[in-house]
Parts: structure tokens; sequence; C-alpha cells
């Protein structure tokens, strides 16, 4: 076994996941796959019952379709963010630009459109859980000049009196711990998001970027960008 495949293994190994999804048919068919994968999965057909099910056990992941009967799934994607450290992919039927944003802005860490090949689903649930695996620095801190990232209250500030701070998603502080980590280095899109995944129209990077950039102008923290570099990636830099 590769370095590779070890990783995936210790990512995948007993890792928790819940469904949630009003349609039985579909639930089940995802149950059985990811059972046979090695997973072990929960279903939840609404929000109640997802809360309950994240309440018993934390989950490491949640499928979590937007068509629900009684809640819109963009807000328990916001809620699952706020009360647990779960990862979230997002599948359904909704393929507008604007819904994919939405969910990726929510803080979910993936987005799939149904219907969907099973393939390229646990591709990408075990990308998610290996990112989450990676191992970055011990410490909860990062600095860049005047700026530090606490990577455990998800805030990326400029040091001053008082300190000017952004709120961050998990997936957020990953991609910007990885751009510090590079310190100015040019970061490869597969890098920050899945040696996977290859398709040219997976653009979810993309998104989780521009609200970081979003997140900084907002804010006023002008003197730090996120440069990209055409058909490879982004870096991270400090401007005078």
């Amino acid at each position: 076994m590769d370095n590779r495949e070890r990783t995936d293994s210790q990512a995948q190994a007993q890792a928790s996941i819940i469904v949630v999804d009003d349609d039985q048919r579909m639930a089940r068919m995802l149950r059985r796959n990811l059972n046979a994968a090695g997973f072990q999965v929960s279903l939840a057909a609404n929000g109640r019952e997802l809360r309950n099910a994240y309440r018993h056990r934390q989950p490491d992941l949640v499928l979590l379709d937007l068509n629900l009967e009684v809640e819109d799934g963009i807000d328990l994607a916001v809620e699952l963010v706020a009360a647990t450290s779960a990862a979230i992919i997002i599948i359904t039927g909704r393929d507008e630009l604007n819904d994919r944003v939405k969910g990726l802005d929510a803080g979910a860490d993936d987005y799939i459109i149904k219907p969907f090949d099973i393939d390229e689903l646990l591709a990408r649930i075990r990308a998610v859980l290996r990112r989450r695996s990676l191992e970055l620095p011990q410490t909860n801190q990062l600095e860049l000049g005047p700026f530090c990232l606490d990577r455990t209250a998800r805030t990326f500030c400029r040091v001053g009196s008082p300190p000017t701070c952004i709120t961050l998603t998990e997936t957020e502080v990953r991609i910007l711990s990885i751009l510090i980590l590079h310190n100015g280095r040019v970061v490869s899109r597969e890098q920050l998001m899945s040696r996977e995944i290859k398709s040219p129209v997976d653009r979810s990077i993309d998104v989780h970027i521009g609200n970081i950039r979003r997140k900084l102008k907002q804010s006023k923290l002008n003197d730090i960008v996120i440069w990209p570099v055409r058909g490879f990636g982004y870096r991270l830099r400090l401007e005078p």
C-alpha cells in the first residue's frame, strides 16, 4: 500500500456519515453503497432526525440534500457548521450556479448534482475526508506579517487595537492555512482541493477562494491578497 492509499484508508476507516434525504429509495441506495465501501451510515429524512442523529453521535461527514419537504437544506448546512465539526457534501438536483454558491457559502465542502455516479461520489467523500485528516502544524495559530489565523476560533485578524477580524468556515480555514504555510509560493488548485477530482467544470475551490476574498474586502483587509495564477492555482501575498 502506497502513501496515498494509506492516507485514504486512514481517513475512511470507521468514518461516520449521515445521509439526509427524504427520498427513501435514494437514501437506502446510498447507505448500501457507502456501507459496502466501509463507512458507517445513518439516515435522516428531515432536520429533526438529523439533529437527533448528530447529537447522539458526531458524524465525520454529512451528505445533505437541499430539497427537503419541511426545512431548506441551505439552512441546515449553516446549522451543521455552527453545531458540529462534520464535513458537508451537498447532493441535490438543483444545479443553478446560485444554489452552488449558496451551498458552498453556507460552509459545505463540496457540491454534487443528481443524478451522479456512485464512484464519483465515493471519490469526493474520500477527498473531503483526506483534506480534513491532512496534518497541519499542531499550533492553532499561524502568523503572516501583521496577520494571525486562529484555526480554533476560525478567525483571521490583523493585529492592532482593536484588531480587525473576519470569521471563516472550516473549509476556508484549511485553504488559508495551506496558503499561509506556502509563504507566498503558488499552491495548485489540486493541492487546495483534491487530487482525485479532475473535472474541469468543478469550480468549488474558486467559490471558497471568492468567499475569502469577499470577506477580506468587506473588512478592508486590503493589504493581503490571494492572487490567481492562470491555469494553476493561487498564492497569498502581502501588499505594501
